[in-house]
């Protein structure tokens, strides 16, 4: 089974990012776009979901989009972050930690 988790980690005040709306997007070879997964942050900033994929799952594209701007109350420049992605191993643990800001963010894979 494949594993797929997320950490957003708030770098203003250096909490954990509780709360923001993930929505990851299966695209297949052709370009269309599905939802895959949808879900919310949990009270430490983490997601965490185990995927049965198969060899078309692992064909495609996705891409995680996390919904900023409702997490931030100041002004917001940054109002979704986007990141692309493969999961071509159906049995690979996939983690995307993130740091968010109200203008900014960085991105690291981790294995």
């Amino acid at each position: 089974m494949a594993t797929l988790s997320s950490h957003l980690l708030n770098s203003v005040n250096g909490t954990h990012a509780s709360g923001v709306n993930i929505l990851i997007n299966q695209i297949n070879p052709s370009g269309d776009k599905k939802i895959f997964y949808e879900a919310k942050t949990d009270e430490s900033g983490r997601i965490l979901k185990e995927f049965e994929l198969s060899n078309e799952d692992c064909a495609c594209d996705y891409e995680m989009v996390c919904k900023t701007a409702d997490y931030f109350s100041e002004k917001n420049i940054v109002t979704e972050i986007i990141v692309k992605f493969k999961m071509e191993d159906p049995k690979k643990k996939y983690h995307l930690p993130i740091i968010i800001s109200p203008n900014g963010y960085t991105i690291w894979w981790s294995k």
